[in-house]
């Protein structure tokens, strides 16, 4: 079923009494797709029909086979037949829904089960979405084959096309396709087509096969053709596009009549190099290839040899004879999945319930969150009567814990658990989905230490939208139902044919019972058993609750502060009700207090995979990540909510904009626009919100950096190295470019030496740094014509100057390189204060600290000129951070960390250097970081409060705390771009230390 190789058909048809248009996908001559929903008709067995959904969820795209009537193999109507109505029902054979004959025009059409791609595509790189693992490929193939002969039908054109991937169904399957309908293989509709690629050409029949060189299938009856393509089947998808007899087409059928399988074990030229594309002698698959493609020997199915093989070599094995539990649709057993133990939920495929179940598995298997149970894989039963969920085993649930059942590892402090869980549901919630059945047995303990609270069952979860969700029927269990649920269910009176929407604060009532029934070891807050409790919640009387607070002793300030933020979740008004981002943000704060030894650093990619620049938004809680293919902004309720909960806000692709090796990342001043430079030279900056793109220019080379105007948002400054031609000299042609995102072009050029560093210092001037010589260069622009520009100022900081540092609040500048910390006043040529470096690199990172509120603001710049709280620089020296302030009695640095012991022939030494700082916007907190390590102090004592192991093989390229207005660490965010690497935020994650 080749792409778009193949030839439009020439007319729309009428299918159920609807017209179709040919123009979509084509899969082969007579296959095309068009969107509809085919919905079960419960009175007329599997007969379907064809109807449009008013919503565009339930579109279901569903494939077309169109047959030409005297095409069709003799007992087609019969085979479509058993397909239709079920008689062929396998999870590895492609259902057909219905079909239709239009006599007039001599057509009969086949409504076929959706597919997304062929293996042909998969081998040949053109598929890439979700798949099988290796063992289930094989066994799902043979299996699929198998159950064709069991009902006495040949394939009789088995190849790569006709084996199909349904990405959609949970969990994916592969699938054998068009049997027994058409007279002819692929080969005759393949042959049709001019300029066939060689990869498709691979597909015709003769390449699979040992009878006669035929395109019909008519009169096919030995499966042993089949067994031989399907063994050849196998080694095309190991090999991903290879064949079993050659490399060529004529080696092919020539190696194929020999029998002469020459690529299918691996040859050894030397000792540690292999010629492939051979399979290895050791691999489970190498025997019952072998054997496949060998005429069978009496006695022997080398088709169900191997699949019995592959079932064994499975990933997931279950052990039905011991039973961990039991679920919402299924019991749970214990089971091994890739050799580790897990648990895993048994689930009949005929259960009525089968909307839920798939439900679940859809949504479950693209969560990934450590305080939701990781589901690991889904598989279908060797007998295909049940469907497996491999989840992670863990040690017993928050309901065995209370009743004291629980014989696993220790728990962490009460207050992390209640973390934990508001975690791990947020999580869920963030991902825009209710979880709608919130109680003590479905909170799991892990096995790991430390030991991980995990939110699990996902059977009722319901897509939201805003927060909000639909109700077809009321989900949960009773007596953790929040109000307006019990309400809806008890009131059967009043209720109306269609049920209320609900929201995900029904999850935090019931969440909130959970911790009080936590805490208390097992009391529910509305009742002392849960048999009262319902009665209670619809009367809003949570007696045990209020008995609970009355109860607590006057010293333990947690336990009311706890009290008080289980009552706020379990209000009886939603609109009351707090949500769990504030739960989250409380129970942090809790943590932070009681032990701050506990708060570690950890890091979380902010990309989510991949090699991204991170920037935070000026004003808002928004995170941009950007690499050369996309750009994703990131959001959540406030900073206490850990990274992995922020909820996706928008993802902008960039398609055909063929951009390469994103270099930086920079929003202006108030947050409207984003800009990015990339090493090829090109400079896009987007609107925010609306994601349009305002500038796009080529300029030459890498574009380094990028500096705002700090108050004009339209204009910005991006800076280029043009080496020189003479390699012999370090000296090259610079370029500043000064660009208006308003008219979406470069309005002036500056050309220096060698520029190291941009900084605007006021709405119409910039300062310019050289690394060699170390100039500083002052350009000022008319105000009416921002095209003009004139240097008014220059100064010498030394051999070379590495960094620039504006500070508004003194209107002075700093420099730093050349073992020196020089800073300007724009009324002098010389430094008015300076620092000399003692060691070597010392200087060439420096970060000034901003301080605020320090009531020197009404006195304007002559007051903060005089202030020593204006004047803390950071620098770093070699191995460690060194904190200078000119205006203090002592003048000299004082240093933060201390030198490293490695000698300078060290191989390690150069890994080992701190690269650069930063302090947060509050001026509380300085961060430095090299490849090594990161870590944090106080500004309030200088003492290092942190520090993070880290294993980069480059630096980060720079180090910034996400904007914030709290004074909590734990709700500050630091954000480390590293050069050549992934990226990500460092957050800080509670944990029993």
């Amino acid at each position: 079923m080749a792409d778009a190789e193949q030839p439009e058909p020439a007319e729309d048809f009428i299918f159920k009494g609807k017209r179709f248009d040919c123009k979509n996908k084509i899969f082969g001559e007579g296959f095309f797709l068009f969107d509809g929903y085919w919905k079960e008709n419960e009175n007329a067995g599997a007969e379907k029909e064809s109807v449009k959904s008013k919503t565009s969820n339930l579109k279901k795209q569903v494939a077309i086979r169109r047959i030409k009537n005297e095409d069709c193999l003799d007992g087609w109507k019969d085979v479509a037949d058993k397909l239709v109505k079920g008689n062929l029902n396998h999870n590895n054979i492609l259902r057909v829904f219905c079909y239709e004959e239009d006599v007039a025009k001599g057509w009969r059409y086949f409504a076929l089960e959706p597919y997304s791609a062929t293996l042909y595509e998969y081998c040949n790189g053109k598929y890439k979405g979700a798949m099988p693992n290796e063992s289930q490929v094989l066994y799902q193939i043979t299996n699929g084959v198998s159950y064709l002969h069991l009902n006495a039908i040949v394939h009789g054109d088995l190849n790569p096309l006709n084996v199909v991937i349904a990405a959609q169904s949970r969990p994916v399957r592969m699938k054998i396709s068009d049997f027994g309908l058409s007279k002819f293989s692929y080969s005759k509709q393949l042959s049709e087509i001019e300029d066939i690629s060689s990869k498709v050409k691979l597909c015709l029949r003769k390449y699979w096969t040992l009878s006669e060189e035929t395109d019909s299938l008519e009169g096919i009856k030995d499966a042993t053709e089949d067994v031989i393509a399907a063994g050849c089947i196998l080694f095309y998808y190991l090999k991903r596009g290879k064949h079993l007899f050659g490399n060529d087409f004529e080696s092919i059928l020539i190696n194929i009549k020999e029998n002469n399988p020459v690529n299918l074990q691996e040859v050894r030229v030397i000792q540690n190099t292999v010629n492939l594309p051979g399979l290895d002698e050791n691999h489970f698959a190498y025997e019952p290839i072998k054997n496949m493609i060998n005429p069978p020997r009496k006695g022997f199915n080398w088709l169900h040899i191997a699949n019995e093989e592959f079932n064994k070599a499975l990933s997931l094995q279950v052990n039905t004879n011991k039973q961990l539990g039991r679920g919402t649709f299924g019991l749970v057993f214990e089971g091994k999945f890739n050799g580790d133990s897990v648990a895993v939920k048994q689930m009949p495929t005929t259960t009525t319930q089968k909307e839920y179940i798939q439900r679940e598995m859809n949504t479950h298997i693209d969560l990934d969150h450590v305080n939701v149970v990781k589901l690991l894989d889904v598989a279908d039963s060797a007998d295909n009567r049940f469907t497996h969920l491999a989840l992670e085993l863990c040690a017993g649930t928050l309901m065995d814990y209370c009743e004291k059942k629980y014989s696993g590892p220790k728990l962490p402090p009460d207050e992390l658990v209640l973390y934990q869980i508001a975690n791990g549901l947020h999580y869920i919630h963030s991902r825009n989905l209710v979880h709608r059945d919130i109680k003590p047995e479905n909170i799991l303990i892990s096995m790991t230490t430390p030991v991980q609270m995990k939110v699990s069952d996902l059977s009722f979860v319901k897509k939201t939208r805003d927060d909000i969700f639909s109700q077809s029927k009321i989900r949960g269990t009773l007596p953790w139902m929040a109000p307006e649920t019990l309400k809806v269910l008890i009131d059967t009176e009043n209720k109306s044919a269609e049920l209320p929407n609900g929201t995900i604060k029904s999850d935090t009532f019931s969440s909130g019972c959970v911790f009080f029934y936590f805490l208390t070891r097992g009391t529910h807050p509305f009742g002392k058993n849960q048999v009262s409790a319902p009665a209670n919640i619809s009367k809003n009387n949570p007696e045990e609750l209020v008995s609970y607070k009355q109860n607590l002793a006057a010293d333990d300030v947690n336990g009311g502060i706890l009290a008080q933020l289980i009552e706020d979740m379990i209000q009886f008004e939603e609109k009351e009700r707090i949500g769990l981002p504030e739960v989250i943000k409380q129970l942090a704060a809790v943590l932070y207090g009681m032990d701050k030894s506990k708060c570690q650093l950890s890091l979380v990619e902010a990309s989510l995979g991949g090699d991204y620049i991170i920037s935070s938004h000026p004003t808002e809680l928004i995170l941009a990540c950007a690499n050369e293919e996309k750009l994703i902004f990131y959001t959540a309720e406030n900073l206490a909510i850990p990274f992995s909960n922020w909820r996706k806000k928008k993802e902008v692709i960039f398609q055909h904009l063929n951009f390469w090796s994103l270099k930086s990342l920079e929003w202006n001043i108030n947050g409207t626009q984003l800009a990015a430079g990339f090493e090829g030279g090109t400079v896009v900056v987007w609107s925010y919100p609306e994601c349009e793109i305002l500038f796009k220019e080529k300029l030459p080379k890498i574009i380094n950096e990028i500096n705002w105007n700090p108050t004009k948002t339209n204009l910005f400054a991006a800076y280029a190295f043009l080496p020189s031609l003479n390699e012999l000299t370090i000296q090259g042609d610079c370029q500043v470019f000064v660009c208006d995102s308003s008219i979406g072009d470069v309005i002036t050029t500056i050309k220096c030496e060698c520029v190291s560093a941009v900084k605007w210092i006021s709405e119409n001037r910039i300062a310019v740094a050289s690394s060699w010589p170390g100039m500083i260069e002052i350009f000022e622009m008319e105000e009416n014509n921002l095209t003009t520009t004139r240097p008014v100022k220059v100064f010498t900081h030394g051999e070379h100057c590495d960094n620039l540092e504006w500070n508004g609040r003194t209107q002075y500048l700093a420099s730093g390189g050349d073992n020196k910390i020089h800073i300007w006043s724009m009324d002098h040529d010389r430094p008015i204060y300076s620092l000399e470096c003692p060691l070597d690199d010392g200087g060439k990172k420096i970060a000034w600290r901003l301080c605020t509120g320090n009531g020197e603001e009404e006195g304007g710049i002559e007051m903060a000129r005089k202030s020593a709280k204006n004047f803390t620089f950071a620098c770093v020296r070699m191995h460690n951070v060194s904190i200078w302030n000119p205006l203090e009695k002592k003048q000299q640095p004082r240093c933060l960390s201390e030198d490293m012991t490695c000698l300078r022939t060290d191989m390690s030494f150069q890994r080992h250097l701190i690269k650069t700082v930063a302090f947060s916007s509050d001026g509380r907190f300085l961060a430095a970081g090299g490849n090594k390590n990161l870590m944090i102090w106080s500004t309030e004592d200088w003492v290092q409060i942190y520090k993070v192991i880290t294993d980069m093989k480059y630096g980060p390229m720079n180090i910034s705390f996400f904007t914030t207005k709290s004074t909590n660490l734990h709700e500050n965010k630091l954000i480390v771009n590293y050069e050549y690497e992934t990226n990500g935020l460092f957050e800080f994650a509670f944990e029993e230390s």
